[in-house]
């Protein structure tokens, strides 16, 4: 796993896609893009995308067509856990998951915008 300054920098330059990345076989399952593909391999997180998706399941999520996910470090019930947030983009949540634990290698944890079934980073928007 990458130190938290090298993650930083490598995001900061993700400002748009060249690629569309499928990382779950079912059709309607969301795309992700370049930039959310090198936070998921530097960062170790593709299970943040899986809780993500699994979430699509969730009839309330899923018509949402704009999602906000923030994934919050050190919050909640488990010291060194986090929690997974879903809100309409007008801080109306949609849903909450406590995880028990987390590697997750940035503090300020992150967000992620989920918008026509492509997950992407907010800089990528």
């Amino acid at each position: 796993m990458e130190s938290p300054e090298d993650i930083r920098n490598a995001l900061a330059y993700q400002t748009c896609t060249e690629q569309y990345w499928k990382v779950f076989s079912h059709e309607a399952a969301p795309k992700i893009t370049d930039g959310v593909k090198v936070m998921v391999e530097m960062c170790d997180a593709f299970w943040l995308v899986t809780a993500i998706v699994s979430w699509q399941t969730n009839e309330k999520v899923r018509e949402e067509p704009f999602q906000v996910w923030t994934l919050i470090l050190g919050s909640g019930k488990y010291p060194d856990g986090c929690v997974l947030i879903c809100d309409d983009g007008n801080y109306h949540e949609l849903a909450r998951q406590e995880i028990e634990y987390t590697d997750f290698p940035l503090p300020e944890g992150i967000k992620l915008f989920l918008c026509d079934g492509i997950l992407l980073l907010p800089s990528e928007y």
